[in-house]
């Protein structure tokens, strides 16, 4: 486990233990003031996982990116684009990427097994030719999955 999450986890144990026994003690540890105190507690619980729950997730298959090679808007705005996928297709998305921001297209197949996916990235130009962001697909907007596709660069 994560610092962070053990961090975490003692507190909202703490907090728990704090809101459920001042309830009942202010109750009388009577059965109505332990059924209040638990009420209290499912209720902050909650409130807490709304609030500071994961953020909603964004489907990676179309991504316009930056000469930073991060993501230029949406939910994901900002996060590296190799980010969005799994550690064995982050160096190739990279490298695509990259090249796709030298004016270079290229389409290409990463992962193993079942993860492996098809990916094409592209520039995008300006009106005066220049490439100002890079696009990248993958999955099935990208093409074929066969994997006779590997990393050939158009």
């Amino acid at each position: 486990m994560q610092s962070h999450r053990v961090g975490s986890t003692v507190l909202l144990a703490g907090g728990v233990f704090l809101v459920f026994g001042g309830i009942s003690s202010a109750l009388g540890f009577s059965t109505s003031g332990i059924v209040a105190s638990l009420a209290a507690v499912a209720a902050l619980l909650y409130a807490g996982g709304v609030w500071f729950g994961a953020a909603p997730h964004a489907d990676p298959s179309i991504v316009v990116f930056t000469s930073e090679l991060t993501v230029a808007g949406g939910l994901l705005s900002g996060r590296p684009v190799a980010d969005l996928f799994e550690d064995g297709m982050r160096g190739d998305i990279e490298s695509a990427c990259r090249d796709a921001l030298d004016g270079r297209p290229s389409r290409f197949s990463s992962g193993k097994g079942s993860a492996r996916r098809a990916f094409e990235a592209a520039p995008v130009r300006g009106a005066d030719g220049l490439v100002i962001y890079g696009v990248l697909l993958s999955g099935a907007g990208a093409g074929s999955t066969d994997p006779s596709y590997d990393v050939a660069r158009t």
